[in-house]
């Protein structure tokens, strides 16, 4: 056989291989990522340099088919190189990369498998990326849950009165210029309640601020227990509340605010007396002032003349002796 046909040989048998182990990588990889172009050639890295470099993650590594190149921090030269990009130009014109690929085809093949480890790479750090920018995402709705729930405590924190549990005096005016708004708006009745603990100082006189601050806390919990959800409640002084009852006429309001004034009625607190030690049941009552809006000619009230006539209603049930609901009429 002439060189010429032995050359020709040789050649069709490359193309025959590239047609049977290159090519079909190229179809297998559109679905499936991890298809690699095997190679059988492929030498140990530190047995072809004769490598003395024992901090090498490959030195001594008996595995077949280990790709140095594609390894990050492998020792060339004594020194510890990058990671694959930064080193596949070196490795390419390396003597392990070139005893690993006697013949073009599997010259092309290795190229084949470091442009398919580069693609899965990538897509691994950006699946890692993703996964990061969620559990940042997650952690940072997370954090914007509990920042608004801190807020809320602490607005919540700013309009409470602490001993009783209702609202402050200053959400007050907040709560009433929208209700006057919505009632001027819809022609809806608005009721206002204001309540005074009769004889308190005499009370706090006799046993003490702590048995007077159990009474306050009791009356706040005795009107949340007596009004609906959208109502509202507020310490008004030291011994004064005020209810705000929206859709609520004066008939409606004087059921209320007897229902309140009979809790405390009933109520026995036990005390000490200042000085005695032994202990006793005391009582106090409930004087409370009821003005509405609708239907008694006051549907462009302002909030400043319905709390007059809430407070007007209240001394009037005071001079009558207490222990009485009154109504602005």
């Amino acid at each position: 056989m002439s060189p010429k046909s032995k050359e020709k040989e040789t050649m069709d048998n490359l193309l025959k291989r590239i047609r049977e182990e290159i090519i079909p990588k190229f179809e297998e990889a559109v679905s499936n990522s991890g298809a690699v172009f095997k190679n059988p050639h492929i030498v140990k890295c530190w047995e072809t340099l004769e490598c003395k470099s024992t901090d090498c993650t490959l030195y001594g590594d008996e595995s077949k088919a280990v790709r140095c190149w594609q390894v990050t921090g492998t020792y060339c030269g004594g020194e510890p190189q990058g990671n694959f990009i930064q080193k596949c130009g070196k490795c390419s014109n390396c003597k392990v990369f070139k005893q690993s690929c006697p013949t073009v085809v599997e010259e092309i093949g290795e190229h084949l498998n470091n442009m398919l480890f580069l693609l899965n790479r990538q897509g691994q750090t950006m699946q890692e990326d993703n996964q990061r920018i969620e559990h940042l995402d997650r952690e940072l709705v997370t954090a914007l849950e509990q920042l608004d729930f801190k807020n809320r405590e602490i607005q919540k924190i700013m309009i409470s009165d602490k001993l009783t549990g209702l609202f402050n005096r200053h959400y007050l005016t907040t709560v009433l210029e929208d209700e006057i708004a919505r009632c001027h708006r819809y022609g809806h009745p608005l009721a206002v309640m204001m309540i005074d603990i009769d004889k308190f100082k005499s009370f706090n006189d006799n046993y003490g601020y702590t048995a007077g601050d159990k009474m306050l806390s009791y009356i706040g919990g005795l009107i949340r227990e007596n009004i609906r959800k959208f109502d509202r409640a507020f310490r008004y002084g030291g011994e004064e509340f005020l209810v705000v009852l929206p859709e609520t006429d004066l008939t409606l309001a004087y059921i209320v605010a007897e229902r309140i004034r009979k809790g405390l009625e009933s109520k026995a607190f036990v005390v000490s007396k200042k000085g005695s030690g032994g202990e006793k049941t005391a009582f106090r009552t409930l004087s409370i002032g009821i003005a509405a809006t609708y239907p008694y000619k006051t549907s462009n009230i302002s909030i400043e003349d319905l709390i007059s006539q809430a407070d007007l209603a209240l001394s009037q049930a005071k001079s009558k002796g207490g222990n009485i609901c009154n109504r602005y009429e």
